[in-house]
């Protein structure tokens, strides 16, 4: 979902997508969502509201889909219904097969929706893929403990920020 996103962006800086660059808006421009937000306005005013907006482009998923991610389904079902956009007038300089991969990216159910391994070996991708190049992880990324605490100490992510940013550069000196 989130490359899908970014493409989008990335289609909108084609040259024919839009009139200038002033022009390009993020593919999901939100505020909140409302029942995870808590922001009581968000309910009432759509127009902010993220998954409305996210509905305003993919269009209100079926019956199916929404059962298939749980929890959030009754506030989805209690949304204005909308059909989707056309994401060929959304991105008019985008390749057929581009918007083919951006569909198949944001796919509103998850197991619906390409897994990374089916977006590399999409049809837009072939002439610049080099799998030579990948390297696979091994097991899941875990991110560092002092991330799983409910009070991040705010010092200790500027230090290991800091300690990050000097690895990388120590590593593209030598």
């Amino acid at each position: 979902w989130s490359v899908g996103c970014i493409f989008a962006e990335l289609l909108s800086m084609q040259e024919g997508s839009v009139p200038s660059y002033q022009d390009r808006v993020p593919l999901f421009p939100g505020g909140s969502c409302f029942p995870l937000s808590g922001d009581t306005e968000s309910k009432s005013n759509e127009r902010l509201d993220q998954l409305s907006v996210i509905l305003g482009v993919i269009g209100t998923p079926s019956n199916e889909d929404v059962s298939s991610i749980g929890n959030a389904n009754e506030y989805i079902k209690s949304l204005k219904k909308s059909p989707s956009k056309s994401l060929e007038s959304m991105y008019p300089a985008a390749d057929v097969e581009a918007i083919d991969l951006l569909k198949k990216m944001l796919q509103f159910n998850p197991t619906k929706r390409c897994t990374t391994e089916e977006a590399l070996q999409h049809e837009f991708l072939k002439g610049v893929r080099q799998i030579e190049m990948e390297k696979m992880s091994l097991g899941p990324l875990v991110g560092p403990e002092f991330l799983n605490s409910n009070k991040i100490n705010i010092e200790e992510i500027k230090q290991r920020a800091f300690e990050e940013m000097m690895w990388f550069k120590d590593r593209n000196l030598n």
